[in-house]
C-alpha cells in the first residue's frame, strides 16, 4: 500500500485521489492500538467524527477487572513534598502554557517525575499504514499535538508501568479527588482526578479499540488524561485517569 499521500497522474486520476484523501483527512480521527508491553502505541486512520469519550468498562464492573495483582510492585516510593502557600501568599493566575509540561507530581502516590514530549513514526504492516507512538523511558511522555496545560483540549500523558522506570506503576491507585500537578514554563497547573477507568485492550474487537481511543482524542473542555497499562505483570488492560483543572 502506498504512503498516505496523493500521487500525481496525467489522466487526472491523481487529482481525484488527492481530493478523496483530503476529504478523508478532514473527517478522520486517530485510532489508538497499544502495542504489546506498552512499548509503543499504534494508530490507524479511521473515518468518523470525534464523539465525547465514553468508557467501555463501566465503573460498576471494575471489581471484576481490578483484581488484586499476583505480583506486587517492588519499587520504593519516596514522599513528595509540595510547597504550600502561606496565609498571606496568593497563587499566580492560571496562564495558558506556551511550552509542553516538563514535570508531573502526584502526592497521593508519591510520584515526582520528569515529562518529555513523545512523537511517533510511520510504518507499513499487512498492507496498512500505522503510526506508532513513542513511550518515554524513565519519564512520563507528553503526546505531541495534545493540548498544552491551561488550554482548552485534552492534555495526554502516558508512561510505562512495569519497565523502563515504571513511572506510572502506581497510577492505578489514584482515586477521584486526588491532586495532580503539571509544571510548564515554571508554573504549576493543578488538576483534580475526576474518573478512573480500566478498559480491556488486548484481544478485543476493533470497535472496542476505537472506543478506547476516544479517551485520548481532542476534547471541547480542558482536561488531563493519564494512560498506562495494567496489570503489573501484563498489559491486557489500560488504566485511564481523567482529571479536570482546578480553577484558581
Amino acid at each position: 500500500m502506498p504512503p498516505l499521500s496523493p500521487t500525481t497522474k496525467k489522466n487526472g486520476q491523481g487529482r481525484t485521489h488527492a481530493l478523496r484523501l483530503g476529504a478523508l483527512a478532514a473527517a478522520c480521527i486517530l485510532l489508538i492500538l497499544w502495542a504489546a508491553g506498552c512499548i509503543g502505541i499504534q494508530i490507524a486512520v479511521v473515518v468518523g467524527p470525534s464523539p465525547e469519550p465514553r468508557p467501555i468498562a463501566h465503573r460498576g464492573k471494575l471489581a471484576t477487572v481490578h483484581q488484586e495483582p499476583t505480583v506486587r510492585p517492588t519499587s520504593t516510593r519516596h514522599p513528595v513534598t509540595i510547597e504550600q502557600p502561606t496565609a498571606t501568599s496568593t497563587r499566580e493566575p492560571r496562564i495558558p502554557a506556551q511550552s509542553p509540561p516538563d514535570r508531573i507530581v502526584i502526592p497521593s502516590i508519591n510520584l515526582d517525575a520528569p515529562v518529555v514530549p513523545v512523537g511517533w513514526s510511520t510504518r507499513e504492516r499487512d498492507g496498512r499504514w500505522f503510526s506508532e507512538w513513542q513511550t518515554a523511558s524513565y519519564a512520563a511522555g507528553f503526546h505531541k499535538g495534545s493540548a498544552l496545560p491551561g488550554h482548552v483540549g485534552n492534555t495526554v500523558i502516558s508512561g510505562h508501568h512495569n519497565i523502563k522506570g515504571k513511572v506510572f506503576e502506581h497510577l492505578v491507585e489514584l482515586k477521584p479527588g486526588d491532586l495532580v500537578i503539571l509544571y510548564a514554563d515554571g508554573r504549576p497547573y493543578r488538576y483534580r482526578v475526576q474518573d478512573k477507568f480500566i478498559v480491556k485492550e488486548v484481544g478485543v474487537s476493533l470497535a472496542q479499540r476505537r472506543q478506547n481511543a476516544q479517551w485520548i482524542a481532542p476534547t471541547r473542555d480542558e482536561r488531563l488524561t493519564l494512560v498506562t497499562c495494567w496489570p503489573p505483570d501484563g498489559n491486557t488492560y489500560r488504566v485511564i485517569v481523567v482529571a479536570k483543572p482546578i480553577m484558581e
